[in-house]
């Protein structure tokens, strides 16, 4: 099992180039009208402490290889979703990694995130996680359509 460690990608722009491939490769189903370029752009906005919520964690290993990558967001671009945010998004882990504990680390960063600034509910939208969700205590909210996908909105409560 690889050792790794979760922190925030903006510390580690060396990791930007492929973190961004990986999305894009990922979501480009999703959102067709982005590049790999719009994920760069939204790291460098991470890393510039905008107004506006936005967090990016990375799983990378003692030696400085990339496992994945999660955000923390205010707005996830779900149109006419009612939910007030903040969102968990875009979790992506490399399939070699994947069932070896690098994605509940990075979604329970992403919780530990949340919750020091004070929120109460935590949201996210999946098109094929559902169950896995649902194992760390998210509870579905709905379903939903986006760009002819079915998604299942789901919540975390946050306050003990």
């Amino acid at each position: 099992m690889t050792e790794y460690k979760v922190v925030a990608l903006s510390e580690h722009p060396n990791l930007w180039q492929q973190a961004a491939q990986w999305s894009f490769d990922a979501w480009q189903h999703e959102f067709p009208s982005d590049t790999v370029q719009t994920y760069l752009d939204q790291y460098a906005l991470a890393a510039s402490k905008p107004e506006r919520l936005i967090e990016i964690y990375a799983a990378i290993s003692d030696q400085e290889q990339l496992l994945g990558v999660a955000t923390l967001i205010d707005d996830d671009e779900l149109p006419d979703a009612p939910e007030p945010g903040p969102w968990l998004a875009a979790v992506f882990v490399t399939p070699t990694e994947r069932k070896a504990g690098v994605g509940s680390a990075l979604v329970d960063r992403i919780v530990r995130r949340a919750r020091e600034l004070n929120f109460v509910t935590l949201y996210l939208y999946t098109e094929f996680a559902e169950d896995w969700y649902q194992q760390k205590n998210w509870q579905k909210i709905r379903e939903t359509e986006f760009l002819g996908l079915q998604h299942t909105v789901m919540q975390l409560r946050l306050a003990n």
